[in-house]
């Protein structure tokens, strides 16, 4: 987040925010009341008591990624504070208008592209360690001496050479009373840490372990009713006829709302055309749609179908369609000329569905305010919490900042909670009673109304010189919209590359899949990677490392990243192959996989066991990973994330197909989409987290992208068979 400490501290103060909360009843309200007139020099986040207990509203939102765990614990180390008496609470949505639009006051609030850890490392370790240095000058001015002789820790502020110390809770509400330090701040060592690099649980654990309410899913308001929609199966469908006679005689259902279609300009739907159906319970919601007589226009997609989308994507790579260059590097035809072999293989991966565990869900109440002036308060699970009130400020036709977003933890997200349709239908629901509306979608209406990780079509050559090594490469691929992730290894590696892209905006709705584009691109990349190190009779981890050499920074103009660094990825694959002991030779039908990828900072690698000796599907028989995220602030949430993350790649590897037909999803639900289970995953997995000192970067997104190549990779080592198209069999 490109904010100072000043900057983020003078918004506290100028926008009259109660910086600091104290127990006592009295000075909290000469706060809170006083705040223009006092010296504001905390975080808004920060609550320090009288108890010396600590309260952190934590303000990245958490979709199991840990970052409301995070999120406080940087605050919380440069505050020196003691973590047992810290307790985390979700931030208020904290907004401002800008010149681009809606934006947060303080630190940057969203979640996706694995950037809340990288954009507010900064701004939350300068709060943190400006409140401690105020603590400082608070406990100097009690003493009466210099500030040089004091130091802090578990939430004191020591004077050692008179045995004395305070704790924080005794010197805030004097420490909030003093003028922000006009010094450079000084922050803690990295061998002082006393946070940072422990294993800390995330501070949602109980809530999730014994089902308090925590999520969308879970919240109420009163005299709330409930609402669920029937929408048009067929991509920018719309409604031919409808009957709701039996659907208004059903008890409990008060109205039907007829919502039309929006496509927006670039050909994206917006909210499918449908009926929604609002009652006193979600039961008789859901028995009121049953109900419903629809007829649907079928729209202008009616003929696209998954097997439509890769045929055109295939004519491309074949080059019968033109497409578009997007990066070139020296003389690709004379590199093809000089080479001594070379390689043409075509790889596919369909449409990834998000299929997140909590159904989405929104409450949406607008109502008047002193008799007059409409507001909304929105509570929902999402992403990104400015987008939330931009589009129920544009549908509900009020001033954004009259828009009051509570914002939950999400049961998963993966960039499926980065759009606003479940949030824009609430809104519109909303408007139809003056009560608030709780929306919920169905399992159905998810996978139905997805917006798909994107399917492609990718043709690579390659080709080598005598020795083996890669002299020549061209990258052709063909997607519906969406990122190409070009600039990723071998770019700048291959002295002869292209990339070639081809990009068709069609019916089915595609968008942000967990790390969107990367899977995809790595599984064919590393895939041919595997294939000419075979095809040279060179061991695949020594083939990459070869390849990645010399170690050098390269610059990288991508997402997440200035530079992209060989000799950090070459690290992964050595830390990575060492955990599974790479060159210890296995049986005849055991193979090992390898594949990595650089994802918006961070750089992951993972070696796959597969046993294919038994009768019957092959098994995967281990994972380790190896992943250089910068310092390393949770090695337990990073654990927690090579594991789903990579889990989660294995699952688009292996199950996770969309299917388009006649212009509509066909598979609806997990009995015809299945999802990985624990069955399919070994219970040997092992991490090694590199330490450096580079800044901490996210780990959301980066295991997923390397599962489907290190697990065809394998499969080949096993069994002797290329597997070029996902989902991958495990049939030996």
């Amino acid at each position: 987040m490109d904010i100072s400490r000043r900057q983020f501290l003078s918004l506290s103060a100028s926008a009259g925010a109660m910086l600091m909360t104290i127990s006592l009843p009295s000075m909290g309200q000469k706060i809170k009341q006083g705040a223009a007139q006092t010296h504001d020099n905390w975080s808004v986040y920060l609550h320090i008591k009288p108890d010396n207990s600590i309260v952190i509203e934590s303000p990245v939102q958490d979709m199991g990624q840990h970052m409301k765990t995070t999120g406080a614990m940087m605050i919380a180390e440069e505050l020196d504070a003691n973590w047992s008496l810290v307790s985390c609470v979700a931030a208020k949505t904290y907004l401002k208008k800008t010149a681009d639009g809606l934006g947060y006051q303080f630190a940057d609030m969203n979640t996706g592209g694995s950037h809340a850890v990288r954009r507010n490392w900064q701004v939350l370790c300068e709060a943190g360690a400006s409140a401690r240095q105020l603590l400082i000058s608070a406990a100097a001015l009690k003493w009466q001496c210099p500030e040089s002789e004091l130091t802090t820790g578990n939430s004191f502020v020591y004077r050692k050479s008179a045995g004395q110390r305070l704790p924080y809770g005794e010197l805030a509400a004097i420490a909030s009373t003093l003028p922000l330090p006009d010094k450079p701040l000084k922050f803690k060592d990295k061998s002082d840490y006393t946070i940072f690099g422990r294993d800390i649980t995330t501070v949602d654990i109980d809530e999730i372990v014994t089902g308090s309410p925590l999520f969308g899913l879970d919240m109420e308001m009163p005299g709330m009713v409930y609402a669920v929609i029937e929408r048009c199966p067929y991509f920018h469908g719309g409604i031919k006829s409808f009957n709701d006679n039996k659907t208004l005689a059903v008890p409990g259902v008060i109205k039907t709302v007829k919502i039309d279609k929006v496509i927006r300009e670039n050909g994206i739907k917006e909210i499918a055309a449908g009926i929604g159906v609002i009652a006193t319970s979600y039961w008789a919601a859901v028995q009121g749609r049953k109900a419903l007589e629809i007829q649907w226009q079928q729209g202008p997609w009616s003929g696209e179908s998954s097997e439509s989308l890769m045929a055109d994507f295939k004519r491309f790579c074949q080059g019968e369609e033109s497409g578009k260059t997007l990066l070139s590097t020296g003389d690709l035809d004379q590199a093809f000329k000089d080479s001594a072999q070379t390689f043409d293989q075509c790889y596919q991966v369909p449409l990834l569905a998000h299929a997140c565990m909590e159904p989405f869900n929104a409450i949406a109440h607008i109502f008047e305010h002193k008799g007059r002036r409409k507001k909304a308060k929105i509570i929902t699970g999402h992403q990104f919490p400015t987008r939330v009130a931009s589009s129920v400020a544009q549908y509900a036709g009020i001033d954004p900042l009259d828009v009051e977003v509570i914002a939950t933890r999400m049961g998963g997200g993966f960039g499926r909670r980065y759009y606003n349709d479940f949030v824009i239908e609430a809104t519109l629901l909303a408007k139809e009673t003056d009560k608030p509306v709780k929306l919920v979608w169905t399992r159905e209406d998810e996978m139905t109304q997805d917006y798909f990780g994107q399917s492609t079509f990718t043709r690579l050559k390659a080709g080598v010189d005598k020795q083996g090594k890669l002299i020549a490469w061209h990258h052709r691929q063909g997607q519906i919209d969406g990122s190409l992730r070009e600039q990723c290894f071998p770019y700048q590696l291959i002295d002869n590359f292209r990339v070639d892209s081809y990009q068709k905006r069609t019916g089915t709705p595609t968008g942000a899949w967990r790390g969107p584009g990367h899977l995809q691109f790595a599984f064919a990349t590393e895939s041919m990677i595997d294939e000419v190190a075979h095809a040279v009779g060179r061991d695949p981890l020594a083939y990459r490392l070869t390849l990645m050499a010399p170690a050098k920074e390269y610059p990288y103009s991508g997402y997440g990243a200035t530079v992209i660094d060989s000799g950090r990825m070459a690290k992964c694959y050595q830390r990575a192959a060492d955990l599974a002991k790479w060159q210890q030779k296995r049986p005849k039908g055991v193979g090992l996989g390898i594949a990595s990828h650089f994802t918006f900072g961070s750089y992951a690698a993972f070696v796959v066991e597969v046993d294919a000796r038994g009768q019957g599907p092959a098994k995967i028989t281990g994972i380790w990973g190896a992943i250089d995220c910068g310092l390393p602030l949770n090695p337990n949430h990073i654990r927690n994330q090579m594991e789903g993350g990579f889990i989660d790649g294995l699952n688009a590897a292996m199950f996770n197909e969309a299917k388009v037909s006649g212009g509509r999803v066909v598979n609806t639900n997990f009995h015809q989409l299945p999802f990985i289970r624990m069955a399919d995953t070994p219970a040997l997995f092992e991490v090694a987290i590199i330490e450096n000192d580079y800044p901490p970067t996210g780990v959301g997104e980066p295991p997923t992208a390397p599962a489907a190549a290190a697990l065809a990779n394998a499969m080949f080592a096993a069994t002797g068979k290329r597997q070029r198209k996902l989902p991958v069999s495990m049939e030996s």
